[in-house]
Order: C-alpha cells, then structure tokens, then sequence
C-alpha cells in the first residue's frame, strides 16, 4: 500500500492567500545572518510579513513536517495582529533595515543594532512599483510519487505562491524545508521559471527537483508541478 502524505493548504489560510491578489503597503522581513547568500543571488530567506492597503497583516512562513525519512514543507499564511514594525526590514524601502539582535558586552543579555553586513539586509530597488498592485495570485502544488510495493509513498504539498504585480512582474514566495521560521523571497524568477513554465529549460544544477530542495535524495521519485489560479473567491 503506499503511504501518502497531504500538505495542501488548509481552508483558511487557502483563502488568505488569494486575498493577497489586492493592493499592498509593505513587504517586511527579519533581517539576520541567514538572510541572502552570494550562492543564491536574487533569492532572500526570511520570516516575512505581507502588509496589505487594508485587512490584517500576513506572515509567511513554512510549515515543516518529518515524513519517508526527510523534511516536507509547505507554504504557512498566518494572520499577524501585531508586531513591531521597527525591528523589521522592508523590500519597499530598502533604507528601513531593521534591527537584529547580539549578545551585550557583559553576555549578560542581548542588544538591538542594526543589521551591519550587506548580506544581512535587502539592498536592492524599492519593491514597491512591483508589488503595491499584486493583480494575480497562482499555487504552486508539488506531487511527488517513489517507491514501490511495500515501499510505495507519495505526497502533495502547496509549496509556494507566484505573484503577478500590476506591470506583469512575477516574484515568488516558497517554502523551504529547512527550518519553519523561513520561507524564501525571490523578487524576479530567475532560474525558477522552471517551477512555473514547462517549456522553460532546465539548468544544469537547478531542475525542479534541485529548485524544490530534493536535489540530495537519492532514492528515484517523480515530481508534478501544477499551477493553480487563486480566486478572491474561493
């Protein structure tokens, strides 16, 4: 019999991600050590915090689970009533960096400072032209089959969301299985249009599967990505 695993996204936060497709104010993120890397230019790994023209803040997050021997993910969308708007970087306006956290002098405590290494902070342009009209919201679904008789397994999972800005601009937002306090922030697609378009050609070093986080599983297994509209609807 296969073992199968389901990490769709639950009714709730389905419907906050559509809600996503309107007009936003910020898109924040806690600055640190972890947040870029020069082996992965364009792509930023934070907690994130999607601050709409109106309704509740979103956080963005990944929901990590153990399952056939690794870690699965998907895309976690939690309603955020507050949080300190100071602390937090912004993609928006690149000047507002936020503040990361070190131990005092004595050891005693920790102190607020700000995020002194580039990579610790966005530098790039201002999001804001990008995505200050998000006007289309897609799902990106993983299916994932291996295995066989007794040994058989499979599992689904909503990893990511693409976002179309007002100009046509696509950035992405996916969940990564390395830890749940992070997801990732790709403000342009890059090599991950393989993730949306199945005529883009595959890279050396970054399939689907690489691009997905599965790149060091040995055992065989196929995946399926499928595309999914989200409406404000559903």
């Amino acid at each position: 019999m296969t073992r199968a695993f389901d990490l769709r996204l639950p009714e709730p936060e389905r419907r906050r991600a559509a809600g996503l497709a309107a007009g936003w104010r910020d898109l924040l993120y806690v600055p640190g050590s972890s947040f870029s890397s020069p082996l992965d230019a364009g792509l930023y790994r934070s907690n994130f915090v999607i601050v709409p023209a109106d309704g509740c803040a979103v956080r963005v997050s990944s929901f990590v689970v153990p399952a056939f021997g690794a870690e699965l993910c998907r895309l976690r969308l939690e309603p955020l009533v507050s949080f300190r708007l100071d602390n937090l970087g912004s993609f928006f306006e690149p000047s507002r960096k936020g503040v990361v956290y070190a131990m005092s002098a004595d050891r005693k405590g920790t102190v607020a400072r700000p995020p002194d290494r580039q990579e610790w902070s966005y530098g790039g342009p201002p999001l804001g032209p990008r995505l200050e009209r998000v006007d289309r919201v897609r799902l990106i679904r993983e299916r994932v089959t291996g295995g066989a008789g007794d040994g058989a397994f499979s599992w689904v999972a909503d990893r990511g969301l693409a976002l179309t800005g007002a100009g046509g601009e696509e950035s992405l937002l996916l969940a990564v299985p390395e830890t749940s306090e992070q997801s990732t922030c790709l403000p342009a697609l890059g090599l991950y249009r393989a993730l949306l378009d199945p005529a883009a050609p595959e890279t050396p070093g970054a399939t689907v599967k690489e691009l997905l986080g599965y790149g060091d599983r040995e055992e065989s297994f196929q995946i399926e990505v499928k595309i999914e509209l989200l409406s404000a609807a559903c």
